[in-house]
């Protein structure tokens, strides 16, 4: 278990909203740290489909790419 320092205000509003979810404080940080890191990771994958594209190759070529780094990363997580 770590200990994180989070402005006064800040968690007030952590414990209003888990009060009107019936939930947890720490369930509602665990899930907002989880979500900032799915989004960083889809910013990640889109400037990688970018960058991709710019050498030329083909839209459908990075749809594929996406595809196979999705699997395998599915693959990493069980």
């Amino acid at each position: 278990m770590a200990t994180l320092t989070v402005a006064d205000d800040r968690l007030l509003e952590v414990d209003e909203f888990a009060k009107k979810e019936e939930r947890s404080r720490e369930e509602i940080v665990d899930r907002a740290i989880e979500v900032y890191l799915l989004k960083k990771e889809w910013e990640r994958m889109r400037q990688w489909g970018r960058e991709l594209a710019a050498t030329g190759i083909t839209e459908e070529d990075v749809r594929e790419e996406i595809k196979k780094c999705r699997e395998e990363e599915a693959t990493r997580r069980k």
